[in-house]
């Protein structure tokens, strides 16, 4: 059956992925640019897995093997695979992309030490320790680690981070993700962490170069989209719909973070501070182009200069930003939609 199976699961990769490697459609002439930009480009190059050869991976078993090297791969994923209680720590130079519309992962994905990684098209959940709150697992966690690219990612249902960026990683892109939760009983519900704790200034500083840009963080998020110590974050035309969230971007102790052209939908706090005793406290500004739905809107923070960006981007005007990232964010859409 294997061998009438691996063709099939090429021509899916054809039909699904062509617009990255070839020929646009009529239909999606006039499509965003989803090309890499970002702090993933500075400081080295992020090309994951190109030029080395290309597996096809269909069970937790066939992907641990595969992703434990450093060994330059592609890796195509089909289905959903069930990776256990146990984080799968990915080697450097790999490219993972899942196929189709249903690709991706139950458990902890962890980078710690790795580098030139790309993660695209996968959907990312960790359900199994919903009720342990504070401990229990990430969908995605990159521990010191650098030039990592992540695009048209689904986050959801984990039971403690979706994605944490910590120990001094370095230059990332997270573009066109989605971030969200199904279950109001996880009461740890906190989308993304850049820095875990004050006590790493020796780490962090300097370091935690973050590139957010065309995400979508919506139903149930209650914080964290992100929360930034010590960082340097670029988020811009993201488009928040979580309006049970208590803070969006929280700035926490000697970070900086700049927020452009964002779309706040009925988010009462877009931004606050996050203080920490004896720390500086960190720096946000932002441009006159966010839009502030919010009836009873509360701006706590001071619009402050901080970092210019040492990359060439395009900002989307921000009232444009819920149609455009409503409609290709997230895994199936943009280049990866089949027709």
């Amino acid at each position: 059956m294997k061998r009438f199976l691996l063709p099939l699961l090429k021509f899916g990769l054809w039909c699904c992925l062509v617009g990255l490697f070839g020929g646009v459609s009529a239909s999606r002439a006039n499509s965003p640019d989803f090309s890499l930009t970002g702090f993933a480009t500075v400081g080295g190059h992020t090309t994951g897995g190109a030029g080395g050869r290309t597996n096809i991976v269909t069970t937790p078993e066939e992907f641990c093997a595969c992703v434990a090297s450093d060994e330059p791969l592609v890796i195509l994923v089909s289905g959903t695979l069930n990776l256990g209680s146990n984080r799968v720590k990915i080697g450097s130079n790999k490219t993972i992309i899942g196929l189709g519309t249903n690709a991706g992962f139950v458990g902890h994905i962890y980078l710690h030490g790795a580098s030139n990684v790309i993660l695209r098209n996968l959907s990312v959940a960790n359900p199994n320790c919903v009720g342990q709150g504070i401990g229990g697992s990430d969908g995605l966690t990159l521990h010191s680690s650098h030039h990592v690219w992540v695009d048209h990612c689904d986050f959801w249902d984990c039971a403690d981070g979706q994605f944490d960026i910590t120990h001094g990683s370095d230059f990332i892109t997270i573009s066109w993700c989605r971030f969200n939760y199904t279950n109001v009983a996880n009461e740890h519900r906190l989308s993304m962490l850049i820095g875990n704790k004050d006590s790493l200034a020796g780490e962090d500083t300097g370091r935690l170069h973050v590139t957010l840009h065309h995400n979508w963080f919506g139903d149930l998020v209650q914080d964290r989209a992100p929360r930034v110590r010590f960082g340097q974050v670029n988020v811009f035309n993201n488009y928040y719909s979580a309006t049970n969230c208590s803070t969006c971007v929280g700035v926490g102790c000697e970070s900086q973070v700049l927020v452009e052209s964002c779309y706040f939908d009925g988010v009462k706090r877009p931004w606050r501070y996050r203080s920490s005793p004896g720390r500086p406290q960190g720096r946000i500004q932002w441009n006159d182009d966010n839009v502030l739905t919010h009836p009873k809107l509360v701006l706590e923070c001071t619009n402050t200069p901080v970092f210019k960006p040492s990359y060439v981007y395009k900002l989307d005007p921000g009232r444009q930003v819920k149609e455009i990232v409503t409609k290709y964010a997230g895994v199936g859409k943009g280049h990866f939609a089949c027709e």
